[in-house]
């Protein structure tokens, strides 16, 4: 032997019990840490993917510019890509139309469609001539359309424009579920075929000039530099605030709040890792101490004792380090494939076994720093344990008794259970810090929860992936369409609904106007949920009976009796329930009553359908679709909806996976860590625990006595990480969620009886292990433990 260091791989042979908790609080900290800083890693990413897919991979609009102040702003090297863009007829209120149906008319720049859109081109090129045109898929699916074709659209002034086809455009989803096309023109077509141009500046064409700029450059000091140089006022500059907010560039107020309170979680998680590693190497020293001063009756330096112990935490990280990264980035790959599963359409370009490199150098950095950090007051103490402290067997009692147990209020088993545990402060600060930790990052961490139910609205049970509707809504759309419909195998499930619009009324002696829908099967069983009083099976199975929605104005209430007027004769309807939410929206001024087919025929004699709403199966393709729109004719207006619900469901889905995925972390690295560091404390007390029951102490009264000062950890950890979490907690909702919607804080009840149940739970489990082990041991060996 050459060095006392060498002394550390024969230290860890014969420490290897001991040794094993340390290792595995290291790993759980760089586990914890790696997969946590990873999902969000991968979160970020599947955002950035969705965010450049709906709003279009561009950082920067200007508006009310010249021609000569685009060009100064596309010659700057920090900008990729720049692009006028307009747009005529977007609401459909300016009657172009293409074959009948309304049709926006988009004029840009190339880079608009081919770098600031994702895959946007379907098939064909951007026109390089004036009198060529894109044209989307939608319209080529319909009209049989093909490159190179010609097509009209008819103006509002009752001439046509000419244009012939270059390419398919991507569907949008504005198009889609409005039924209506898309042509995209050159910048210069466009502006020629504006009309009503008084000065022929690009704002008279309600054109605005979008810049991508460099992921690399500073975008908020460039977008600074060019509002300077250029006099451009805030009003005049937007930025795409959702892709910069990701990319970390944004200057939006919203997105600087959300930065803050990410910034409080890193450092929370930061510290949860820290606690955890220094508790537990706290308690490996403290079990050894006799050892440390074994070496210095042979020679060793306190200097030397404090590098051993360095070097031996060092150690245990060449195996923790890499088993707790490997698990993070498993726990990721996992992640992703869910991800993958549940939202193809917007995940698909995720790797399948994608690597977070900052969330591995996160790991390895805060493992071995957080070990260097946390050894460095375990090798202080073992550095002065005294050679006569540790020859005379009495190196655990290093620090005097000042006060004796307390037994004023508890039998003695139990009175030592709180004195042990307050015995050293040291390790109760770090036991009651890692407990608090613990909680405030659950209490922290469930703001995202209340943030992303704000943020993002979830499908409901009835929203159709398709809508056949009657174009003047009307009850004109033939119940043999929905018979058809069904027997379709790609269509999962097709119901009708028919709809008598602003039917004058008389409930409680007031004349007002109501909608009356018609609801079927499907639509009733949805409702079950949504129902605030009354009964669905009456509305169902017993005629001229009706729901009404709850509203806060309306004065139609349950066992009213509603009198409606139809052209031909009155009818009574009995309200036998409501409901707290519907598909429809309505007039502020006009009620709405729902009621069973059979219902509605007798009251208004229809017998057709006003809406037919689908949901496709798994299975369906494209030319299923095709094949519906066909069936479904021209005549009606054809609502495709799935882009609209795969956003949605995309959002939804990582946005919660990610979020309830953090909260199952938290709360099993909270159970783990409690369960290893009342093991640790223990076993750092088992010789006395064995001099208790050599003076006649039964096992009972020892269960006691762990079970007391767990206890006192668990208590004392609850109330501080309680208060310094309602504390966070009403920062981050602040931040997160006041800021934005306005809606007030309140004590999250729920969430602290979860948590505090977790650590209730984690201790019942924590004591099991040495109890048994108690048990199990003679006095002898309990004594001679190591």
């Amino acid at each position: 032997m050459k060095s006392y260091l060498d002394l550390v791989p024969i230290s860890a042979k014969v420490h290897k019990r001991q040794n094993r908790m340390s290792v595995f609080c290291i790993v759980l900290a760089v586990f914890l840490v790696t997969a946590i800083f990873g999902m969000a890693d991968m979160f970020i990413r599947s955002q950035i993917m969705q965010a450049r897919m709906e709003d279009g991979n561009w950082h920067t609009a200007f508006r009310n510019i010249s021609e000569e102040q685009a060009k100064l702003i596309s010659a700057r090297p920090e900008v990729t890509a720049s692009s006028w863009y307009g747009i005529l007829n977007y609401r459909g209120n300016q009657d172009y139309t293409l074959s009948g149906k309304n049709v926006a008319i988009m004029g840009s720049d190339k880079d608009w469609i081919t770098k600031m859109q994702t895959k946007a081109i379907q098939d064909g090129a951007f026109p390089q001539k004036d009198n060529e045109a894109l044209v989307t898929e939608n319209a080529k699916t319909m009209l049989g359309l093909q490159i190179g074709d010609q097509i009209s659209i008819d103006t509002p002034g009752g001439t046509s424009l000419e244009f012939e086809i270059s390419g398919f455009l991507q569907d949008f989803s504005k198009t889609m579920e409005e039924d209506s096309y898309a042509v995209g023109l050159t910048t210069k077509e466009f502006r020629s075929i504006f009309p009503e141009v008084s000065n022929g500046e690009p704002a008279d064409y309600n054109s605005i000039f979008y810049v991508q700029f460099s992921t690399h450059c500073n975008i908020q000091n460039t977008i600074s530099d060019i509002k300077s140089q250029l006099g451009l006022s805030d009003k005049q500059v937007s930025e795409n605030t959702k892709l910069l907010g990701l990319l970390g560039q944004s200057g939006n107020s919203f997105m600087l709040q959300i930065y803050s309170s990410a910034a409080v979680l890193f450092i929370l998680v930061l510290l949860a890792g820290i606690m955890m590693i220094a508790s537990s190497l706290n308690s490996n020293v403290a079990q050894r101490t006799e050892f440390f001063g074994m070496m210095r009756c042979i020679g060793a330096t306190p200097k030397q004792v404090m590098r051993f112990v360095r070097k031996e935490a060092l150690g245990w990280c060449k195996f923790a380090i890499p088993l707790g990264v490997s698990t993070g980035i498993v726990v990721i790959w996992v992640l992703c494939a869910m991800l993958r599963y549940l939202s193809p359409e917007y995940f698909i370009g995720m790797p399948a076994f994608g690597i977070s490199l900052p969330s591995i150098m996160a790991g390895i950095c805060v493992g071995i720093l957080t070990v260097l950090l946390a050894a460095r007051s375990p090798a202080k103490k073992a550095a002065g344990v005294s050679p006569l402290a540790a020859v005379s067997g009495n190196a655990n009692s290093l620090q005097p008794v000042r006060k004796a147990a307390n037994t004023t209020l508890f039998k003695i088993d139990t009175a030592l259970g709180f004195h042990h545990a307050k015995a050293s402060r040291k390790n109760f600060i770090l036991m009651v810090g890692s407990f608090s930790l613990s909680i405030i990052l659950f209490l922290s961490f469930s703001v995202t929860i209340d943030f992303m139910h704000h943020a993002l609205t979830p499908l409901k049970p009835w929203t159709p992936d398709l809508s056949i509707i009657s174009t003047d809504n009307t009850c004109s759309i033939s119940g043999t369409l929905l018979q058809k419909i069904q027997e379709n195998p790609a269509v999962k499930r097709a119901y009708g609904r028919r709809f008598a619009y602003d039917v004058p009324v008389t409930v409680n002696g007031e004349e007002k106007k109501i909608d009356l829908i018609s609801y079927e099967e499907n639509q009733f069983k949805w409702a079950k949920d949504y129902l605030l009083e009354g009964s669905l099976d009456t509305v169902q199975n017993v005629n001229n009976t009706g729901l009404i929605v709850f509203e806060q104005q309306n004065n139609t209430k349950v066992g009213d009796t509603v009198t409606l007027h139809t052209e031909n004769n009155s009818a009574d309807i009995k309200i036998v329930g409501s409901l707290s939410s519907t598909p429809f929206n309505n007039a502020p001024d006009v009620g709405m009553i729902i009621c069973s087919e059979n219902t509605f025929r007798q009251l208004t004699g229809q017998r057709d359908y006003t809406i037919i709403d689908l949901q496709l199966s798994k299975k369906a393709t494209e030319n299923d679709i095709d094949k519906i729109h066909r069936l479904a004719g021209t005549k009606v207006t054809f609502s495709d909806k799935r882009a609209g619900n795969r956003s949605v469901i995309g959002s939804y889905y990582s946005f919660g996976l990610f979020i309830y995925g953090f909260m199952a972390l938290i709360a099993l690295i909270t159970i783990f860590n409690i369960v290893n560091s009342i093991a640790m404390s223990v076993t750092a007390r088992m010789k006395q625990y064995g001099a208790f029951r050599a003076i006649g102490l039964s096992n009972r009264q020892l269960i006691k006595m762990i079970i007391a000062e767990a206890s006192t950890y668990a208590i004392t950890g609850s109330v501080c990480g309680g208060i310094i979490g309602l504390i966070l907690n009403k920062f981050l909702y602040a931040s997160l969620v006041t800021f934005h919607w306005g809606e007030q804080w309140n004590i999250p009840f729920a969430e602290i009886a979860i948590i505090i149940a977790i650590v209730f739970l984690s201790v019942i489990l924590a004591v099991r292990g040495p109890v048994k082990r108690i048990r199990d041991m003679s006095i002898v060996d309990t004594i001679s433990a190591q």
